[in-house]
Parts: structure tokens; sequence; C-alpha cells
């Protein structure tokens, strides 16, 4: 058994007592920010689980008992005693369920909703006044590191779908930075690739600036949580024919269409600008992305042996007549 070096230990020790101590930094100063150490939520009568409880049945327009105590975790008991308070305030209304008259779901009485418009907007106030002094850069970020957290942690509902991807063409400072670090730590990580390939990247980026036309070349980013998560470019070459490059997904944002959303971006400018033909070169090892080629209309046309990048591999082609 490979025991790991005493000094690594400690510092993997260090780290993580330095991220929970940071983490409960952040906790402290945030509940006090919020106010949520107070014994009653906006100087009202409902304490901060009253209000969770009564957001959560307006949040799902009806649940039951059940469902509030499995999301919120709360003792049965003392969900059973805030919801005969709201009853008798008239705030929730019990309906029995139909096919089973013992149990009912809850929802909202019309003084109910009333009173959880009031408390959304004076959430939404204190936020507003919490990021009143922000730069519009700043409170993207905010919002970013919030989305990025609840991702990390599998909370419900974190994981992003498509519509939370924001795909832009047009090259701004730190672009093309970032497209040559996304390529060297994928690469390396999914495949072995050495520090050859990223470099070979780099060569590639400065050969495409030498020529680069806006009118004629496209690169698309698609970006989550302030982040890069994908990639696609088309650049023109002579006789009308153009070439596809640098179509990257990071692994974690596959599985959700953003490689076809890339794609059919990419043909789409090739059909505006009226290429002959678009051809792309990659390997045997990309299978995955080779499936998206091929169900946008590309062909193989080529397989040579290589060994580059440290690896032995087969260099393809294909083409799409346009």
């Amino acid at each position: 058994m490979i025991q790991e070096p005493v000094g690594t230990q400690s510092s993997s020790k260090s780290q993580e007592a330095a991220l929970i101590a940071g983490i409960r930094q952040f906790n402290r100063y945030y509940t006090i920010q919020l106010g949520l150490l107070q014994q009653h939520v906006f100087d009202s009568e409902y304490s901060l689980t009253d209000v969770r409880v009564l957001y959560e049945i307006h949040f799902n327009g009806k649940t039951t008992a059940t469902g509030i105590r499995e999301a919120l975790l709360i003792d049965p008991g003392y969900l059973s005693r805030i919801l005969r308070k709201f009853e008798k305030q008239g705030l929730v209304i019990k309906h029995p369920l139909p096919e089973d008259g013992r149990s009912a779901y809850l929802t909202l009485t019309a003084r109910g909703q009333k009173l959880m418009q009031t408390m959304n907007e004076l959430s939404d106030n204190q936020i507003r006044q919490m990021l009143e002094n922000l730069a519009p850069e700043e409170r993207a970020k905010i919002g970013d590191a919030m989305r990025l957290v609840r991702y990390l942690l599998k909370a419900p509902g974190g994981a992003p779908g498509l519509e939370d991807v924001v795909i832009r063409h047009g090259l701004r400072p730190g672009d093309l930075g970032n497209i040559v670090r996304l390529h060297g730590e994928i690469y390396e990580k999914e495949y072995g690739y050495n520090i050859e390939f990223e470099q070979y990247v780099m060569e590639t980026i400065t050969d495409f600036m030498k020529t680069y036309d806006p009118a004629k070349d496209r690169v698309w980013l698609a970006s989550c949580f302030g982040e890069m998560v994908g990639m696609i470019a088309i650049i023109h070459r002579p006789n009308r024919k153009a070439q596809l490059r640098w179509f990257l997904l990071r692994p974690d944002f596959r599985g959700i269409g953003l490689g076809r959303a890339l794609m059919d971006k990419a043909m789409e400018f090739c059909r505006q600008q009226q290429f002959k033909e678009v051809y792309l070169l990659t390997t045997n090892q990309q299978g995955k992305a080779a499936s998206i080629y091929t169900k946008h209309g590309f062909v193989k046309t080529a397989s040579v042996p290589e060994t580059v990048w440290g690896q032995d591999l087969y260099e393809e082609r294909y083409e799409r007549k346009m």
C-alpha cells in the first residue's frame, strides 16, 4: 500500500481547514447581513421557519405537510403547530385529497398570498440595498458565484441547462488565452496529452489572428457561471472553403444540447458566407465529437497514423459540401 507523504497529508489538512473556516466565516457574515439571526423576519410576527414554510406552499402552488417536512427537514410536531397557527390566522387552507380523505394538500389563501408578496418585496429590497454600490460586472460575479456554489454542491435545481448558457461571438481581450487554457486542461485530463498540445493550440491561434477577418471568420464562445464552457470556430480558407476549429465542450456541459447548438450556429454561418466546402481535422480519440460531425453532414475522408502530443493516434479529416 502506497502512503501519501507526510508533508502532503499535512498540506491537504491545512487546505481543508482553511476552506472550512472560510465557509463558516461567510455563513456568519451572510446570516447577519440578511438578519437571519433575528427572532422575527422583517420585524414581523413570523420566524424564519414560519416564512420558509409559507414560501414552500407558495412556491409549489399546492403541497402536503409531508412534502414540506421532506423539503425543509422540519420536526413533524413543530411543523404541525406552525400549520395550525397559519390555519387559525387564515393564511393556509387544507384541501382533502380525493384518493385519501385522511390526507390533504395545502394552499395559501388570498391573505396568505398577500403576506408572501409583502415578504418577497421586503426580501428583494434588502438584497437590492446590498448590491446598490456594486458595478454591474461585480453584481454579475456575485450571481455567477452563487449559482456555481449550488451547482457544485448538487443543490436541487442547481444543474445548468442549455438555457443557462450564454453563447456569443466577437473576440474580447482574454478570450484567446481562455481557448488555449481550456484545450490544455481538458485534453490532458481526458486523453493524457502533454504540454506540446497546448503549444500546438497556441500556434493555431497565432496563425488564425494573422489573417483574422471578422466578416469571414467567426468564433463562438459559450459561458456559464461566468466561466468559458465551450467553443467553436469557422475560419475562411482559399477557394471559398472554410475550416472548423476548436470545437470543445467542458465535460460537465455535455449532454445538454450545447454541442448541437454550437454546430448549428457554425453551419448557419457557413451557409450565409456561401462557402462551398467545410473541413476539419481531428483524431480517432474524439469519438463523441465525430458523432456530432456526422450528424451535421460531415464525412470522414482521411485517417493517417501519427505520434504526437505523447500519443499514438490517427489524425482524421472530415469534409462537408455546402
